[in-house]
């Protein structure tokens, strides 16, 4: 989406209010096992301090994914607070060592802002629930449906064996 900021370009301290629900074409595809389900939706306000444009709001989206620890489908939404420092792109420069957003003209892309705040908070561990205990590793089965017997079998390794009576 491109928000038109003629408005306070030249009125410093102007705020422009944003209230939008939007699909991002940078979210539509897959990263690996998390795939954005609805729209983003954004709350917040860009402000015009000296020319440095000030972004602030919340974002919102739902995404899918799979449980690191059992392997289940699950949704969750994720909320993230934006605040970011948006500079004017100069005329000159077609590579910046700066890592802020840029703006040009009258015109900023709150797409790509909105998509790299998103991208960049996603969790890097996805579990279903804090209390997930996962698979066993020994047969694999789900230990918080149905169990297993592999508690009371002694798994260790042939190759250590002779380890196993090295304290006593």
């Amino acid at each position: 989406m491109k928000l038109d900021i003629t408005s306070i370009l030249k009125n410093n301290g102007g705020t422009i209010s944003i209230q939008l629900e939007e699909a991002l074409e940078d979210l539509e595809t897959s990263l690996g096992t998390v795939s954005f389900t609805g729209p983003v939706s954004f709350t917040g306000s860009v402000t015009n301090n000296n020319g440095l444009l000030k972004l602030t709001g919340h974002a919102k989206v739902t995404y899918s994914t799979v449980c690191d620890r059992c392997a289940r489908d699950f949704e969750r939404e994720l909320v993230i607070d934006i605040d970011e420092e948006i500079i004017e792109q100069e005329e000159t420069a077609e590579y910046s060592e700066d890592d802020r957003f840029t703006y040009s003209g009258n015109s900023l892309d709150l797409d790509r802002i909105l998509a790299d705040c998103i991208l960049t908070s996603i969790p890097m561990t996805q579990i279903c629930r804090e209390d997930c205990p996962g698979l066993c590793p020994i047969c694999g089965a789900e230990i918080s449906e149905k169990g297993c017997n592999c508690e009371n079998h002694d798994s260790i390794d042939s190759r250590f064996e002779v380890l196993k009576s090295f304290f006593d």
